[in-house]
């Protein structure tokens, strides 16, 4: 026990990266893809040991937030963290340097490490219990703090990587956000679980993508649908070897865009589904389902999903962060005859419309089918105690002409009451659309 009382045994996160240190020091670790600098697993390890003896030396037992880029520099910071017996709460690196010590102290922590401000110490609050507290989204309202023990990142990562059939020497292109559960699940903890190498860059163009997989040798390309989109619209002949799988998570993909990146590359995109609270829970094997639209494929291998009579969803497994390894998602769906589950829509996303119940996740299916339609999101508002549906449509169309081809697919109630056409929705770091700002453009 330390002076603060709380215990400085190294987290099982560290425990487990350094047999994987010892079966393979020499064997590459991590690679930037912009300059090509690579890091062996030995020399990523002794990195995580200076932090650990310098910078991070005082943070034993307590919540480090943690704001850093995609880099050696965070996977190093994390497993220092972890090797402390600490709390990692990893923050988003889009966090204006202004705001970080707000959105740190937000967060809970008792310490935040920055690439911008170094480390700074801020109120200190009972020692932590719990290895990493990952943030939720937030695009729907406030972020939600998850405290995730060393067990449940673990029983994670074993989930993914099994189910996904990524082995140690496969090779990810980290693009996605590492500080994001997607990120952690299907980039740090397989690198942390097996030695899974990560190809990461900061920041990119589309046009970037196709060469860094070809130059460095990846095979696994976890994103979300809006790269996806824009890969599959680049011009000319382009290949993505000798990439062998893509992964389309974050935000619903579209089977127009999976086709379209299937048609181009020859490769398909597999649908991947979880949470924050609970890892992930559903991964379409075969990218049948990504394509055909709709289902999001099977359970994970040791994650058990049950769909209650009011339609919404609980997953029980190892990796779900509460006391009984149960939650209950706050989204609704149901099973396909071949064992798959397609999403309906969210439990507070049902509207009322004199007295006929409508997912608004309905009316955004029927909106992306009408020609010219590129994304939809449907929202709830109410007046006059009355709900109402509106919607957001991203499309050149105007709004008179989306409503004359909407009226040829739905009947008149079930058309929104509001509209408002845009070139682009706003969207999250994790390519969700971001409905919170949506919902306050429309003021409902």
């Amino acid at each position: 026990m330390n002076a603060n009382g709380s215990d400085q045994t190294p987290s099982a996160l560290w425990t487990t990266w350094e047999k994987v240190v010892a079966a393979g020091p020499t064997r590459v670790a991590m690679i930037d893809a912009a300059t090509g600098e690579t890091w062996t697993r030995r020399e990523l390890h002794r990195l995580a040991l200076e932090l650990s003896a310098g910078r991070l030396a005082d943070v034993r037992g307590r919540r480090v937030a943690l704001c850093h880029p995609n880099s050696a520099a965070w996977v190093a910071s994390f497993l220092a963290i972890q090797k402390a017996g600490a709390s990692a709460i990893p923050l988003d690196a889009g966090i204006p340097e202004q705001a970080l010590e707000s959105a740190a102290a937000k967060a809970g922590a008792d310490w935040l490490d920055s690439r911008d401000l170094g480390l700074v110490k801020l109120r200190m609050r009972r020692s932590a219990a719990e290895a990493c507290v990952k943030l939720t989204s937030g695009s729907t309202g406030m972020p939600k703090k998850i405290r995730c023990r060393a067990e449940h990142l673990l029983a994670d990562g074993r989930q993914v990587t099994a189910t996904m059939g990524i082995k140690a020497d496969d090779r990810n292109l980290g693009l996605i956000p590492f500080a994001h559960s997607y990120g952690l699940g299907n980039l740090v903890l397989p690198l942390i679980l097996q030695g899974t190498s990560i190809v990461f860059a900061a920041a990119f163009l589309p046009g970037q993508i196709p060469a860094w997989i070809a130059e460095h040798g990846v095979t696994l390309f976890p994103t979300v649908p809006p790269v996806l989109k824009m890969l599959a619209q680049l011009p000319g002949e382009v290949s993505l070897e000798p990439l062998r799988m893509a992964i389309s998570a974050g935000a619903p993909l579209s089977p127009q865009i999976a086709t379209q990146f299937a048609e181009k590359f020859g490769i398909r995109a597999h649908n991947f589904y979880g949470s924050s609270e609970t890892g992930g829970i559903c991964f379409d094997e075969t990218g049948a389902d990504s394509l055909e639209g709709g289902a999001l494929g099977k359970p994970l291998r040791g994650v058990t999903v049950r769909i209650l009579r009011n339609g919404r969803l609980r997953v029980e497994s190892p990796a779900v962060a509460t006391p009984s390894g149960s939650f209950l998602l706050t989204d609704l769906g149901e099973w396909t005859a071949l064992g798959t589950i397609r999403l309906l829509g969210r439990a507070s996303q049902v509207a009322n419309l004199g007295g006929r119940k409508l997912r608004a996740s309905e009316i955004e299916t029927a909106l992306r089918g009408v020609a010219d339609v590129r994304d939809a999101w449907v929202g709830i508002g109410t007046r006059s105690g009355a709900d109402f549906l509106a919607a957001v449509v991203e499309t050149e169309m105007d709004e008179r002409t989306l409503r004359q081809r909407l009226a040829t697919v739905l009947p008149p109630w079930k058309v929104p009451r509001l509209f408002k056409c845009l070139p682009s929705l706003p969207r999250t770091e994790r390519g969700k659309v971001d409905g919170a700002v949506l919902k306050k453009e429309l003021g409902i």
